[in-house]
């Protein structure tokens, strides 16, 4: 948990719900959990749940909404430059590969994965432009978009098509492509 709860019982009993949340969500989908399966594993109550959360997808977007700021506490540690920060997300997302297999599958119009890329945008794209300089403005930005759209699409596949692909393959495996797409 990364967005951490003052009060020691609201802390509690949300990692409880999480906890039991993600168990959950390593065998089925979010559409398929209920509020009693979820209150039942946490040790719960059913009301408790419903003070914090309508149902099982408010409960997933609050999961991705603390995902965001771990994700951010991350990447603020790292240099501006794309090679750095491609392998830290792919390892990051290893980390928490189960919330976001379900953030790809449920994914919504400002959910999680739009603020990740908006994120890397605002963050990174003046780099972008100033390690191009013969590139027109507008060129650069559709390229870093190719790039970061790219980054997020293979991560995307590998977690829903090759789980089993070891992390340090899939961060080779993205530096090899991101590489293809640098300027000569």
């Amino acid at each position: 948990m990364y967005i951490v709860p003052k009060d020691s019982r609201q802390r509690y009993t949300k990692q409880c719900l999480y906890d039991a949340f993600l168990n959950a969500l390593e065998t089925k989908q979010v559409s398929s959990i209920t509020v009693s399966e979820i209150s039942k594993e946490s040790g719960i109550s059913r009301k408790t749940f419903y003070k914090y959360y309508s149902d099982p997808f408010a409960l997933l977007f609050a999961l991705e909404e603390d995902l965001f700021v771990g994700l951010i506490q991350e990447l603020e540690t790292l240099p501006p430059v794309i090679f750095d920060i491609v392998p830290a997300l792919i390892r990051f997302t290893a980390e928490h590969k189960t919330l976001m297999r379900a953030a790809f599958e449920n994914q919504r119009d400002d959910g999680f994965i739009d603020q990740v890329m908006r994120y890397i945008y605002d963050t990174y794209h003046v780099q972008w432009e100033n390690a191009n300089p013969l590139m027109p403005q507008h060129d650069v930005e559709y390229l870093f978009h190719y790039v970061v759209s790219g980054v997020i699409g293979i991560i995307r596949y590998w977690l829903l098509r090759d789980p089993e692909l070891p992390v340090e393959e899939m961060i080779e495996k993205a530096d090899f492509l991101m590489r293809l797409s640098e300027p000569k």
